[in-house]
């Protein structure tokens, strides 16, 4: 199953890079998320590995991946390797109208919800929807302006 979203986010593209390729964050703006932990020496960039459990139509999801693109300022691409569900995760950043366009994609093999594809592909679709507005009211609320500090550090 592939999805795609985008937001814009009145922030700029560096502040909204080092937020979104954080881990430390993900939890504050991605409502599935139950527990992320970086698995490698390295806690960001390519080759990082990550183990992370999801809370996905009520059942408890593990999974890990590795990062196989990192672009700073510009790109960041999972590869899912285990669990429920595999396959790639893109996120990609552009400079766009003093802010920045955040957009991210997936290309998911769901084998284990083969029967209620089209449900699950709609609460995915649904999922990421809003915890991209999430990320974007957090980004745009939590810092001063443009120069504003991170909210945490890589």
């Amino acid at each position: 199953m592939k999805f795609e979203n985008s937001v814009v986010i009145s922030q700029p593209i560096e502040q909204v890079f080092e937020f979104v390729t954080n881990p430390r964050n993900n939890a504050s703006w991605q409502t599935d998320i139950l527990e992320l932990e970086m698995t490698s020496e390295n806690n960001s960039g390519l080759g990082a590995t990550y183990r992370c459990v999801n809370r996905f139509m009520g059942k408890r999801i593990e999974s890990e991946g590795v990062i196989t693109a990192y672009a700073p300022g510009r790109a960041c691409c999972i590869r899912i390797t285990t669990g429920a569900f595999s396959g790639e995760c893109n996120m990609f950043f552009e400079t766009f109208e003093g802010g920045t366009n955040f957009t991210t994609s997936a290309d998911l093999d769901m084998r284990y919800f083969n029967l209620l594809k089209m449900i699950v592909k709609r609460k995915i679709n649904q999922q990421i929807k809003e915890d991209m507005l999430k990320l974007k009211h957090i980004l745009e609320s939590r810092y001063p302006g443009p120069e504003g500090p991170a909210l945490v550090s890589p």
